[in-house]
C-alpha cells in the first residue's frame, strides 16, 4: 500500500513538470524554452529522461483478473489471474519523454515463459509520441499490453501469475529527413522517394557510414549539409541508377570500391562538397551523365585509378571545380568529355584537373574551353586529342610548382610564337609560344665556336630580351661578335678597353685603386697579384670560371659591388688567399659545383650590404674559413641547400657591436646547420638558421644586455632551427 501511495506521489510530480513544459513551450521561444526546460529538467526530474508516468487496468477478456498492478521508471509489474487459455488482462501503460530528444522502445522483455504479451497503439523502434504526433518536451505517449497465457502452457492448477515487464528505451537516432519525417537510415530515407523523376530533397542530419542505392527513375537532392558519408565493407558508397544532385557535405572511401556507381541509367550533379577516396579505388566512376560545376572538390590517393574514371558509356562535363590525384591522373577518359562552356570567353583557373602523372589521360577526343589542366609528366597524354577548344585561343604549356613539385600545364590563351634561328651557331630552342602581352623570361643562350653572343635581335634589329612585351609573332636571329673583336673589360681610371680580364687586371698598378667595368658576360680564370686594389664593377654581367679552375684567385684587395660571379666545377669560385682582403657589398656568388662559394684560405672577408652568397653542394659550405682567416658578416645572405651556409676555423664576426640589434641582416641559412665554429665567433646582429641546428659550436661574444633566442620557422615546407639575438 505505501509503495502504491509513493507511485501516485511520483504520477503528480511528474503531470506538474509536464504541464510546465507545456506552459514554457508556449510562452517562450522554442530556442530560449529549449535551453529553459532543459535547465529545469535537469533540476527536478527525479529519475529519467523518459520512464514509464502510469498503468492502468484498461480490459480483461474470459474473466481475466487484474489483482495489482504497478510501475516504476522502466517497468511494470504486479499480479493477474487467467481462468483459462483465452483470459487475458490488458493495461494502458503512459510513457513520457522529458527532454528534448525523441525517445523509442527497442525491446519489452521479462515475462516468465508460460506468458505471452501482445502489443498494441505503439510499434517498437519506432518514436514515442502522443496522439498530436508530439514526441519530446514532456510528451506522453499511451499504448496497451495484452497478456496472457502462452499457447499449450495453461495450467489449471496454477491460474495466479506475477509478471515484470521491462522497457528498454533508447535515443532515436534519426539519420535522415525528408520534409518532416526523420528517419534512422539514409537508405530508409532513399527508399522512401517516389520514382517518378520528381526531385525530392534528402537531408543528411548525421555522420554516416552506408552502403547506399538510388533507384531508377528516383530524382534525389542530397543536402548533406557539413555532414559525412562513408562506406563500409568493400562497395561503394553510392550506387546511382537515377538522378543525383550534389551541393554539399562529404562524401570519404576508403576500400577497393571508390565512393560513388554512375551507373549508364544514372545522372550524377555535383556543385559543392568533397568527395575523397583513400583506398585503391576512384572518386567517380561513370557510366552515365556527369556534370562538375561550382566548387566541388574530388580526390584520391590510389595508383591503381584516375580520381574520375569515364567509361565508353559515358558523359562528362566539367565547368567547374577541382580534381585532384595524387597517384595517378586526375580523368581517364574512354567515353565523351567536355570541360569547360563554350561562350567566347576563357577561365583559366576553373575547373582545375590536377595528375600525379597526367591531368588528363584520355583515348577519345575531348572538348577544351576553360580551365587549367596540371600533370608531372603531361598536362595531358596527347594535345592532339584536344578535338575542338574555344575560337581565337590556343593551348598555352608551362609549369607550376604544388607543394614543392613541378607540373606541367595547359591553359587555353591568346598567345604569339617565338621562332629562334642562331645564325649559324647551335640552339636547345627551335620555338616558344608566349601569352599575348606578357614577357618570354629567360631566353636560350645559343653557342658558336670563335663567337660571343650578343643578343637575339628581329629583322628590324631590334633587340628583344626577357623583359620584352610581347604583342605578335616574332622570328628572331642570333647575333654574334667574333672573340678577337670583343671588349670584355675597361680600366675606369684609363679608358683603356681590353679584350680580357686578365690583362686588365694585369695592368693595374700597384698600390693605385682602380675600377675595372665588365662589359660582357665573360667566362675566364682571373688573378690578382699582391698589393693591387681593384674593385671589380661588373654591371650587372656574369662572370664564371672556364675548365676547372677558381673564378678569382685573390691575393690583393678585391672590392665586388654588383654582378654574377657563377662556379660549376670542382674548385668553387673565389679564393682569398692569407695576403688578400676581399670586399663584397652587392652582387651575387652562386655555386653549383661541388666546392664553395668563397674559400678564405687565411686573408680578410667583408660581407655586407645586399651581397647574396649560395651554394649547392654536400661537400663543402658556402663559406669556408680557415686557420688565420677573418671574416665579418654586416649584411647580405649567405644559403647553402646542401651542407652548411659558414664553417669557421677562425675569427667570425657576425653584425656590428654597437648596442643595438638587426635581426633582419645578415642572415644564415644552412641545409644542415647555419654556422659550424670551432673558432672565436662574435654574434652581434642577424639570424642563423639550420635544418638539424642553427649553430653548432660555442658563441664567444653577444651583444651586451642581449640573450640568444632560439626558435623555428618553416621555409618551402621544411622546419629550419634559428638563432638570433633579443
Amino acid at each position: 500500500m505505501e509503495a502504491k501511495i509513493k507511485n501516485h506521489y511520483e504520477t503528480k510530480i511528474i503531470l506538474v513538470i509536464t504541464a510546465i513544459v507545456v506552459f514554457l513551450s508556449l510562452a517562450y521561444s522554442t530556442e530560449s524554452a529549449t535551453n529553459y526546460i532543459e535547465g529545469i529538467m535537469a533540476k527536478v526530474r527525479p529519475m529519467a529522461d523518459v520512464r514509464i508516468t502510469n498503468i492502468s487496468l484498461y480490459n480483461t477478456t474470459n474473466n481475466g483478473i487484474s489483482n495489482s498492478e504497478d510501475y516504476n521508471i522502466n517497468n511494470i509489474y504486479g499480479s493477474i489471474t487467467l481462468p483459462s487459455q483465452n483470459a487475458s488482462v490488458t493495461y494502458k501503460v503512459d510513457v513520457t519523454t522529458f527532454l528534448g530528444a525523441e525517445m523509442k522502445i527497442t525491446t519489452i522483455s521479462g515475462l516468465s515463459d508460460n506468458l505471452v504479451y501482445e502489443l498494441s497503439g505503439y510499434t517498437l523502434n519506432t518514436p514515442l509520441c502522443n496522439i498530436n504526433n508530439e514526441c519530446n518536451y514532456g510528451s506522453t505517449a499511451t499504448f496497451y499490453i495484452t497478456i496472457q497465457t502462452r499457447r499449450n502452457w495453461f495450467d489449471s492448477e496454477n491460474t495466479t501469475h506475477s509478471f515484470n515487464i521491462n522497457f528498454n528505451f533508447e535515443e532515436m537516432n534519426y539519420i535522415a529527413q525528408i520534409g518532416n519525417k526523420k528517419y534512422e537510415t539514409l537508405q530508409e530515407a532513399i527508399s522512401k522517394v517516389p520514382k517518378n523523376n520528381v526531385e525530392t530533397t534528402v537531408i543528411v542530419l548525421k555522420n554516416t557510414s552506408e552502403l547506399l542505392t538510388i533507384s531508377q527513375n528516383q530524382n534525389i537532392n542530397l543536402d548533406i549539409q557539413n555532414n559525412t558519408i562513408s562506406n563500409t565493407g568493400t562497395s561503394p558508397v553510392i550506387e546511382n541508377y537515377g538522378t543525383l544532385k550534389i551541393t554539399n557535405g562529404i562524401i570519404t572511401s576508403n576500400t577497393t570500391q571508390g565512393a560513388i556507381n554512375n551507373k549508364d541509367t544514372g545522372t550524377l550533379l555535383m556543385s559543392g562538397g568533397s568527395i575523397i577516396a583513400t583506398g585503391s579505388r576512384q572518386a567517380i566512376y561513370n557510366g552515365g551523365n556527369l556534370t562538375i560545376s561550382g566548387n566541388a572538390y574530388l580526390s584520391s590517393t590510389t595508383s591503381q585509378r584516375a580520381t574520375v574514371q569515364n567509361l565508353d558509356t559515358g558523359t562528362i562535363t566539367i565547368t567547374g571545380g577541382t580534381i585532384i590525384s595524387t597517384g595517378q591522373s586526375g580523368v581517364e577518359n574512354v567515353g565523351v568529355l567536355t570541360i569547360g562552356v563554350e561562350d567566347q570567353s576563357i577561365s583559366e583557373s576553373s575547373p582545375r584537373i590536377q595528375g600525379n602523372t597526367y591531368g588528363i589521360n584520355t583515348t577519345t577526343g575531348i572538348n577544351y574551353y576553360d580551365g587549367i589542366l596540371l600533370g608531372k609528366n603531361l598536362a595531358i597524354n596527347n594535345q592532339e586529342l584536344i578535338t575542338d577548344k574555344e575560337d581565337n585561343y590556343s593551348l598555352y604549356p608551362s609549369t607550376e610548382v604544388v607543394n614543392g613539385q613541378t607540373y606541367k600545364t595547359i591553359v587555353l590563351a591568346v598567345t604569339n610564337k617565338i621562332t629562334f634561328d642562331a645564325n649559324e651557331g647551335t640552339c636547345s630552342e627551335e620555338e616558344r609560344i608566349v601569352k599575348y602581352g606578357q614577357t618570354p623570361g629567360i631566353l636560350p643562350t645559343p653557342t658558336r665556336t670563335d663567337y660571343e653572343f650578343d643578343g637575339w635581335f628581329t629583322n628590324q634589329n631590334v633587340e628583344v630580351t626577357k623583359d620584352t612585351i610581347i604583342t605578335e609573332d616574332l622570328d628572331l636571329i642570333a647575333h654574334w661578335t667574333h672573340y678577337t673583336q670583343v671588349v670584355v673589360a675597361r680600366n675606369n681610371l684609363t679608358g683603356t678597353e681590353y679584350q680580357s680580364l686578365q690583362t686588365a687586371v694585369d695592368q693595374v698598378p700597384t698600390n693605385t685603386p682602380t675600377t675595372i667595368t665588365i662589359v660582357r658576360n665573360i667566362q675566364e680564370k682571373i688573378t690578382i697579384q699582391k698589393n693591387k686594389t681593384i674593385t671589380l664593377d661588373m654591371s650587372g654581367k656574369t662572370l664564371s670560371n672556364k675548365g676547372v679552375a677558381n673564378v678569382i684567385v685573390n691575393n690583393g684587395t678585391l672590392n665586388i659591388i654588383n654582378g654574377t660571379i657563377t662556379s660549376n666545377t670542382t674548385q668553387g669560385a673565389i679564393n682569398n688567399e692569407s695576403t688578400a682582403t676581399l670586399n663584397m657589398s652587392g652582387g651575387e656568388i652562386i655555386a653549383t659545383g661541388t666546392r664553395q662559394a668563397i674559400y678564405n684560405n687565411g686573408g680578410r672577408l667583408n660581407i655586407s650590404g645586399t651581397a647574396y652568397l649560395s651554394s649547392t653542394t654536400a661537400d663543402r659550405a658556402t663559406v669556408q674559413n680557415l686557420a688565420n682567416g677573418t671574416i665579418t658578416i654586416t649584411g647580405g645572405t649567405i644559403k647553402s641547400t646542401g651542407r652548411n651556409a659558414v664553417e669557421n676555423a677562425a675569427t667570425l664576426t657576425i653584425g656590428v657591436k654597437d648596442g643595438s640589434i638587426n635581426t633582419s641582416s645578415p642572415t644564415l641559412i644552412g641545409h644542415t646547420v647555419g654556422l659550424n665554429t670551432t673558432g672565436s665567433f662574435y654574434f652581434y646582429d642577424g639570424t642563423i638558421k639550420g635544418i638539424s641546428s642553427a649553430i653548432t659550436g660555442n658563441i664567444t661574444e653577444i651583444e651586451d644586455n642581449s640573450q640568444v633566442i632560439n626558435s623555428t620557422e618553416v621555409i618551402n615546407e621544411r622546419t629550419y632551427q634559428t638563432k638570433y639575438l633579443s
